[in-house]
This record gives structure tokens, sequence and C-alpha cells, in this order.
């Protein structure tokens, strides 16, 4: 982490002016760059050596001659000529003075240090990476900050306060006991924030067709994973302990493999079974240690080291550097592009009679009235029934239809679902084209709404992004049918670069977020596992959804607004009032994507990737 810290003070030499300046003490300035670097300017001392500066400093005297090289001097301090420090190198105490002078807010507390947001303009503040880098030495525990926020953002805005945990803190800033007469800001909630009681344990599951389901996440905190790692033999693997009330199926399989569909999560029971040698599923005792073999865990639950894990957590931190915000007002200019799922012949999901296309049709016609009614949007439709347009129904259980279309040029009765998938995406591109000629393409989302079909006992939302290690490329759909649509012809070749991946993972993932986050403040469930993923896993594969791959928008989200495949869940769909609240929370969702849920002034902002 030092190389990069110093790698970007030497870039930031001779930059625009300071955002923010401080006096740590005679002779010692605090600086806030534009780059948001934060360094020293020390006035050397008559008679002083660079290496007596450079203890005084840093506390190595060594350091002398890393100073030197980023000041571009030689072995002699000029008296005329400050040197610079950065914050990296400088020791601890004088660490914390410098923080100290230049965000007077802050405080050190047991839960850990508060900070309240204070470079910036009216728009935009500091980055969770830099909060991260400046206050835990490494810009990567950014996700974990995020975490002990609530939702906040990628970035922040100017007068938030946001809560470093304890255990991520460099040395400078642990706690140590209360400053005198010190008044503690309490961290930042944001408005559509819920608040979250915390429960011990999961609820136990036995065989899949007794299940009761998984607590929703809306209403319970989920634990860090404590899992320990043996990598010898042919198979290395992780431990993890149960607790009261966990067991193989919830607490293992779908929450650290990423299985959600039955057959899915089955088979890996199977496989955990006869690698543990266990009996009978139903009767593991508390404190069992469950094996699981690494090549089933999902990255994030992979040793530090290990390349699937050093991916992704890579490719999470260029997204997140990426991440600044853009103003907007009242979703003015906004261009808002739906999508319900599957459509004409492609029922989707049907259990008992019920029909995924006829429900996730029905909440998008239902989401759309509500954002031309309260907003500035504009509303697109990739499909429409030719008969019933998208009239709302009047009824719980719905009606059938099968007369959807794709509504490219000319349109597409959606008779073979491949087809139909695939002309979305192109659709969804020209209206981006589009948007984008008009000076406004961060202002164009993506929503594709669908209901899953997974284990019987998992309940709630969930969203799916395009995650940039499966979005880079060049995409062509060829033959007659496709040929014939104006929105292929006046562009047949997608192409992704690194950088659009990393942009659309980033603001994808922002979207997801805020509308998952929306159903929980409804109290709707949300599935309580990592309800934000960047690919789908089945039958041993990984892979994004074509409406989503494919596309142009860099903003797009795969939307699973239930599990058909839970009894509950199917019972809440066929209810206009639980549709009505689904379409409301979507709706509330894009509002707060935009930072404008409980603004006074109409005013919003919208988080955008930097190019």
């Amino acid at each position: 982490m030092l190389s990069v810290a110093i790698a970007m003070f030497a870039a930031t030499a001779g930059a625009a002016a300071p955002r923010l300046k401080a006096i740590v003490e005679p002779g010692i300035d605090a600086v806030v760059t534009s780059e948001l670097q934060i360094e020293l300017a020390v006035s050397p001392r008559r008679s002083e050596a660079f290496s007596t500066l450079a203890r005084r400093i840093t506390g190595d005297g060594a350091n002398w001659k890393v100073l030197a090289e980023l000041n571009d001097l030689g072995s002699n301090l000029l008296l005329d000529r400050r040197v610079r420090v950065p914050l990296s190198l400088v020791r601890p105490k004088l660490q914390r003075a410098t923080m100290d002078s230049l965000f007077t807010h802050d405080h050190a507390s047991e839960a850990g240090w508060l900070h309240r947001v204070t470079t910036g303009n009216t728009v935009e503040g500091e980055p969770l990476w830099k909060i991260a880098e400046w206050f835990t030495g490494d810009g990567a525990n950014y996700s974990a900050i995020r975490a002990a926020n609530g939702r906040q953002q990628l970035s922040t805005r100017p007068g938030e306060v946001i809560l470093v945990p304890a255990s991520l803190l460099s040395e400078a800033y642990r706690w140590s006991g209360p400053a005198k007469n010190a008044r503690l800001p309490e961290p930042s909630i944001a408005e559509d924030d819920p608040p979250v009681a915390p429960v011990d344990t999961v609820s136990a599951l036995d065989m899949p067709s007794t299940s009761p389901t998984i607590e929703l996440a809306a209403t319970r905190t989920i634990e860090p994973a404590s899992l320990r790692y043996v990598r010898t033999g042919e198979r290395p693997f992780a431990t993890y302990r149960l607790k009261k009330g966990e067991a193989l199926y919830s607490s293992v399989v779908i929450r650290f493999t990423g299985r959600l569909f039955a057959k899915d999560v089955n088979e890996v029971v199977d496989q955990l079974v006869a690698f543990n040698g266990i009996a009978d599923v139903s009767k593991l005792p508390v404190g069992y240690d469950v094996r699981i073999p690494v090549d089933l865990l999902l990255p994030e639950y992979r040793p530090l080291d290990d390349p699937r894990r050093v991916e992704m957590e890579q490719v999470r931190r260029e997204s997140a550097k990426l991440t600044r915000r853009v103003e907007a007002r009242n979703l003015e200019g906004v261009h808002v592009i739906l999508d319900a799922g599957h459509g004409g012949r492609d029922v989707g999901t049907e259990h008992k009679g019920i029909w995924e296309s006829s429900y996730v049709y029905d909440v998008t016609c239902r989401l759309k009235k509500r954002l031309e009614e309260t907003s500035g949007a504009k509303v697109y439709l990739t499909t429409k029934s030719t008969s019933n347009g998208c009239k709302i129904q009047s009824r719980d259980k719905l009606k059938n239809y099968t007369d959807h279309q794709v509504l490219t040029t000319p349109a597409y009765p959606l008779e073979d679902s491949i087809v139909g998938v695939n002309l979305r995406w192109y659709l969804a591109n020209s209206i981006f084209r589009k948007a984008s000629k008009k000076g406004e393409p961060e202002k164009v989302l993506f929503l594709s709404i669908h209901a899953d079909s997974l284990h019987p006992s998992i309940r709630g939302a969930m969203a799916y992004v395009p995650g940039a290690r499966f979005t880079k490329g060049t995409f062509q759909k060829s033959g007659a049918i496709y040929l014939a649509r104006a929105e292929v012809k006046e562009n047949p070749v997608v192409m992704h670069s690194k950088e659009d991946a990393l942009h659309a993972e980033g603001l994808s993932t922002e979207l997801a977020e805020a509308i998952i986050g929306e159903f929980g403040e409804a109290g709707l469930g949300v599935h309580p596992f990592n309800p934000v993923r960047d690919n789908v896993v089945r039958g041993g594969r990984e892979w994004v959804p074509a409406v989503i791959r494919y596309n142009s928008v860099p903003t797009r989200v795969l939307l699973e607004i239930c599990n058909l495949g839970n009894a509950e869940d199917r019972t809440q769909i066929q209810t206009r009032k639980n549709r009505d609240a689904i379409a409301s929370a979507i709706h509330d969702g894009i509002v707060a994507y935009f930072g404008a849920k409980g603004s006074d002034d109409s005013r919003s902002v919208m988080t955008v990737a930097g190019r």
C-alpha cells in the first residue's frame, strides 16, 4: 500500500489547489489535495539534518531517502523549501494530530472512528475508498466500512458521519477513553435505512420438503462468517462451526456456496455429507465443524490469497474508485427502461398455476404508472401485451396473457424465448444510444423484473448485476430474424471494454442495493444472504443473464421480486396490495439511487462511474 500511496503522492505534485488545509503545529501544515491525498508540509529547522527531520516526522531517520526522492531533493534540506510527507509515512501520534487538525468534528469511540465528511463540493464528498485508506491504511477496507454504515453508497455527501469500525483502524485512531467534554457525533443513517434488530441464529432447516422459511435479511443481522482453512490434502477445505439453530442447508450451502436452486442445494448437501461423513443432516450438534471444500465456496469466502478472491476484490476496488456523483432534479432527464421478464409463449417459472410472466408484467405496469405520475422520468417498455396494453388488472389472481411482443421495429411476437431476450437488449441499447445523443448517458437505467424459482426455504427479493469479469468482450447475434429489426441493423455489434465493465458493475450495484434497501424498509421479503450478486450460480456454472450481460446501458439490474418456489411469497404475490407495494419499493429505490428521497427541494444526486 505504501508504494501505491507514494505513486499517488508524486502524481499530485503541482496539482490543483488543495481542498482543505490546517496547521498541525508551528512549522507543520496538513493538506488534503485535490486528489484527496493527505500530506504534511514540513518546514525544516535551522541546521536540521534530513535524517533528523525524517525521524521527527516519520519515526524513522532512514526514511530521509524516500522523502528526498519524493520531493526531488538531494541529501541536504533547504530552509526555504518545505518537505511534503504523505500521511502513510507519518508516525502514529502525528497522524492523529494531523487528522484532528483537518477534521475537527471527528472523534474516536469504543465502536470505532467517527468521521464527518468535510472535503468535496456541494454534491460529492469523500469516496469510502479514500476514507478507508486514511484511517485503516488500506482502501480495500471500504467494503467493511460500508457494511458498518447501513446502505452507505460508495461515495458520500458533505456532512455525513461515517463509522470506521474499531477492528479496522490503524494504530493512530484507536480508542483510548473519552476526551474531556467530547461530544461524539452519531454515525449517519440514511433516511431510507430501517432499524435492524439483531438475532442470534438462522431458523433451523431439516430436509427440503419440510424446511421452514429462512428468516428474512430485512429483519435480522448476519454475523461475520468465521471460517478456518486447511490447505493440506488433495482437496483444501474451510471449516465452519455450527451455532445454535443453524443447519446444513441454510447456514452452510446457501450462505457460503451461493447455491440457490433446489437441485443445486441438494447436490452440494450430498457432497458435504460424503466429504464430512455425516450420517443424518437433521441431527448435527451445535459446535459441529462442517468441512467445506474451497472449490465450492463463493469468492468472498475463500482464503485471502485465493486467485478468485483476489480477482473479485480487485474488481470491487477498481469499481469503488471510479464512483462519483452527478446532480439531477426530480428525476428530470432520467430514462428508465423497464423489461418485464419472459412473456408470450414463455411463461417463465410456473408454480401451482402462477405464471411468472403475468405477475412481473403487472408489477412492471404498476411501476411505469407510478414513475410517470410522480416524477419527470421518461419510461420505456421492452415488451407489451397486444390485447391488454399496460392496463393494470383490478384483481388479485391475474388473468394470464400470451400475446406479448418485444417493441422493436418491427415488433417481435414472443414465440422464441432466446430470440426475445436478445432483442430486448438490442432494443435497450438503441434507446440508450438515442438518450446519449442528448448528452445524458448517465441518466439511463435498465431494470429487468423477474420472479425466482429457488429452494423452497428461501424467501424474498434479490438482484443480479453485470459482474465485470463476465461482461468484457464483443458480442453479436446473426440471422434474418435479428437483421430484420432496425435496432439490430443500426448497431449489430456490442463491445464492452474492461473500463465499461467496471463502470457497469459499480453503478448497477448502487442501484440494486438502493432497490433492495427499499424492499427492506417496506417490510417486503429480502433474500437473507448476499441479496445483490454479480452472477448466477446454477448447475455448477456461473454466468450473467444475457439481458444484462450484452446490454450497453451502464446502470442495469435484473431484479427477482420474490421466490415463487416459496409458499409464502407465492401467496403474497397473488394480492394487488403486495404487487403495488413491490412497485412502490422499486420506485423508491430508483428515487433513492438518485438521492432524492426526503429532499425538500426536489434536488437529487446520482452516482455514476468516473470516466
